[in-house]
């Protein structure tokens, strides 16, 4: 007698449940993707203990007839697809049929349901098996009540987190898939206080307030686009704001929250430069494509897709980011702390002050010429164009900074401007790291470059193993400008160097050697970011280093032509502005 066997339906549902249902947001995304196929207006989502003991998810859609209630049990029952032409051309959020069948395989469930408002129908699973079936009032649409979820699967029931972790979970999927459905009016209850109230009034600034909060409401910048008949629409938050992880970079395809790691990426290289390293910004994107050119069949979640022009799109993605955050100003505005909330402002005695420690040649307030030799170095032509006597900053009209008058220098390190906005502070180093950033990466962008020949060779020194890539590449390094010759198996001449690496430091052009080193590819070009960035921090001048005024006339000059006059290279703020009103605030002379 043979060994193989077929499994009987009701094993084959809980294998099933094993990738479709995983915890109570698994549940609550499959539930409220139904209600949105059946046309839902209104979707309500109850939950007890964060949907470990009960969810309960109601809604206003189309309902289904006693026949349709009893099939929707069966596993692979489903009125999305039919031929094998709809599985190409899938418009709805569901359809596979798995979900009613594995979640009622784990779990008591119950589906109550009217077409009419007026008669319904409810059926009740227990573990797989029918309880019961009746006739019923109810209104019209569809209420489903999934109880002690996985209650007869104790390995996968020790597995779930805390009520509080299952919860976030469950808000995680009801926050994204709000977003793709502005017009639907979702509301979340756990253990019957409300934690989320949508509106369905298609405002997108509105309902990323509820969501996110007020101030990311007030920092979104919008643009759309088409492409190869792909429309797009993205929400960029503006870099001020930012998370610690990807997850807020949401996508949605066609009305469905998918995840796809080139497209996270692609947007994330378009705010390079503008956040933080390590820190990812809050964006929605929507695209609305062909369903003939996505693939959603991957995964029994749905949440993974392919798109088959997803080239055409990365490349506007990018563009389209980069296009918007250059058009912004994004100065970030700083909110000075307050102490003691309950009595005001802590008031400080001035005469208790810890006296000032100055280093040798370090000037902390500066609002006169200091004459001494500095880093930075000023074109001339940007130092005739400035007026010594004037203590603003010119060609206004060109510049993405406002008008700013000098007052200062704080710490030889930062820079003192006010306007009627407010009082604004420039990190010197930040500063000049972004402008001298934006001209390497200018220079890199030209695979032939000229070259120049070192008075003073350099010599460096490497491991034998980055030495022999070395001598396989020298050939390659000619190429991009870097004349090198070998005097012992570690040992390395530098005889030539390109123009634009003229004025860097023995270190840089040894970091540079070790990028490509590293990366087993002698392209300057498709590191051109990464090399600027090491160009621009070491050549820049430094933090604790007092400038003379016309230096900083012409940082400030240089910097309002930049692109982004907003952020270093590693994304952190070159200017902050502090309002008047909140230095009054902090003066006491107006009251919070």
């Amino acid at each position: 007698m043979g060994k193989i066997a077929k499994m009987t339906p009701h094993l084959a549902n809980m294998i099933a449940a094993g990738e479709v249902v995983e915890k109570p947001s698994s549940v609550v995304k499959e539930l409220v993707e139904n209600a949105i196929d059946a046309h839902a207006k209104n979707i309500s989502v109850f939950l007890l203990e964060g949907g470990l003991k009960e969810i309960k998810v109601v809604d206003d859609g189309d309902g289904m007839d006693a026949d349709d209630v009893h099939l929707a049990f069966h596993p692979h029952a489903t009125s999305k697809i039919k031929t094998e032409y709809d599985l190409s051309r899938i418009l709805s959020l569901g359809f596979r049929g798995e979900a009613i069948a594995s979640i009622a395989a784990v779990s008591q469930m119950q589906i109550i349901s009217s077409q009419d408002g007026k008669e319904g129908y409810q059926v009740t699973y227990e573990a797989g098996t029918m309880r019961s079936s009746s006739v019923t009032s109810a209104n019209r649409g569809t209420a489903v009540i999934v109880k002690n979820l996985f209650f007869n699967t104790p390995a996968r029931l020790k597995y779930l987190k805390s009520a509080k972790n299952e919860f976030a979970s469950v808000m995680f999927f009801m926050e994204k898939i709000s977003l793709a459905h502005p017009e639907i009016r979702f509301t979340i209850y756990n253990d019957d206080k409300c934690h989320l109230k949508t509106t369905g009034s298609l405002a997108l600034p509105a309902l990323m307030g509820e969501i996110y909060g007020i101030e990311v409401a007030k920092a979104i910048l919008e643009t759309e686009f088409v492409i190869d008949g792909v429309q797009g629409k993205l929400l960029l938050i503006k870099p001020e704001i930012y998370r610690s992880n990807k997850l807020e970079i949401s996508l949605i395809v066609n009305g469905r929250y998918v995840k796809n790691y080139k497209i996270s990426n692609a947007i994330i290289e378009g705010y390079k430069t503008y956040l933080p390293i390590g820190k990812y910004p809050i964006t929605v994107v929507y695209l609305e494509i062909d369903p003939m050119l996505v693939d959603v069949n991957i995964h029994p979640s749905k949440t993974e897709i392919k798109i088959s022009n997803e080239k055409a799109i990365l490349e506007t993605l990018i563009g389209e980011v980069r296009a918007s955050l250059e058009k912004a100003t994004l100065i970030p505005t700083r909110v000075l702390p307050v102490q003691n909330q309950n009595v005001g402002y802590e008031k400080m005695n001035i005469f208790e002050l810890p006296k000032p420690v100055f280093k040798e040649n370090e000037i902390l307030y500066s609002t006169e010429p200091v004459r001494e030799e500095s880093k930075f170095d000023v074109p001339k032509e940007t130092m005739e164009s400035v007026s010594m006597e004037e203590n603003f900053v010119e060609k206004e009209e060109l510049s993405k900074l406002p008008y700013m008058e000098y007052v200062g220098q704080a710490f030889g390190t930062y820079l003192i401007f006010q306007n009627d906005q407010g009082l604004f502070l420039m990190d010197q180093h930040a500063a000049a790291e972004r402008i001298n950033y934006e001209k390497n990466y200018l220079l890199l962008g030209n695979p032939q470059q000229p070259t120049t020949e070192l008075l003073v060779p350099i010599l460096l020194n490497f491991t034998k193993s980055e030495a022999l890539f070395l001598e396989e590449h020298f050939d390659e390094f000619f190429k991009l400008g870097f004349e090198i010759d070998a005097i012992s198996t570690q040992d390395f001449i530098v005889r030539r160097i390109p123009l634009w690496a003229k004025t860097e430091q023995k270190e840089v052009i040894q970091d540079i050697f070790s990028m490509l080193i590293l990366h087993r590819k002698v392209d300057v070009i498709s590191f051109r970011d990464e090399i600027a960035k090491q160009m621009s921090c070491k050549g820049s001048i430094k933090a604790n280093h007092a400038l003379r005024r016309e230096e900083i006339d012409a940082l400030v000059e240089n910097l309002s032509q930049c692109k982004n006059p907003f952020t270093c290279p590693h994304g952190r703020p070159t200017i902050i502005k502090f309002t008047q009103e909140e230095l009054e605030k902090m003066f006491e002379r107006i009251q919070s």
